[in-house]
């Protein structure tokens, strides 16, 4: 495989790891699109991209690290349990790896977007935009988690669903910028055959 193979099957991986980390349908308590699958398709791809940013070696052990809770937290819903709400500093602690891990991966592929995109195109800096948008938003989820709500039950729902609604947004568009800056690399074309 070659360097810019590897770069667009990286940006793939990346771009169907957020659609699995963003969007969850279930059957019964299990997930369909569990989330392990979205961070090993991240994991994957900071295997592709580190030859070009090296960097990304460093989310490694957080990206095992998110893989095995989120792959924990989907076992444990074929039973009807879960790992989150029992403990609140490893709640805490599991949020902060999530945010840290999502700002530094998507401020490398802004800086990938720099190298590849071409004049005029402002590509790396919608990513950083998107990047900063979509760290705000799954901290004020994580947050909304871990506190008690204060508001009536009906306003606290309403901010859930439009809070839902405008992180799945974002995580289109963060999916768009991967697929946009896959095919500004491209793979490489085949030569003539002999």
């Amino acid at each position: 495989m070659t360097d810019r193979e590897k770069l667009y099957s990286g940006l793939s991986n990346a771009a169907w790891g957020y659609f699995f980390l963003t969007f969850d349908f279930n059957l019964n308590n299990v997930s369909v699109l569990p989330r392990f699958v979205g961070f090993y398709l991240l994991f994957s791809a900071i295997g592709k991209l580190s030859g070009e940013r090296r960097d990304l070696n460093l989310l490694r052990p957080l990206c095992v690290l998110l893989t095995g809770w989120s792959g924990l937290d989907w076992l444990l819903s074929w039973v009807g349990g879960d790992v989150e709400g029992h403990i609140l500093f490893l709640d805490l602690l599991v949020t902060v790896v999530t945010l840290y891990f999502h700002f530094q991966f998507l401020t490398d592929i802004a800086a990938l977007s720099q190298r590849y995109q071409p004049e005029g195109d402002n590509l790396a800096s919608r990513v950083r935009g998107h990047r900063t948008a979509f760290t705000l938003l799954i901290t004020v989820f994580g947050l909304m988690a871990d506190l008690t709500p204060v508001l009536p039950w009906e306003w606290w729902a309403g901010m859930i669903v439009f809070g839902a609604l405008i992180t799945c947004i974002v995580a289109l568009i963060i999916m768009a910028d991967l697929f946009h800056l896959r095919k500004l690399i491209g793979p490489e074309e085949e030569g003539p055959r002999l």
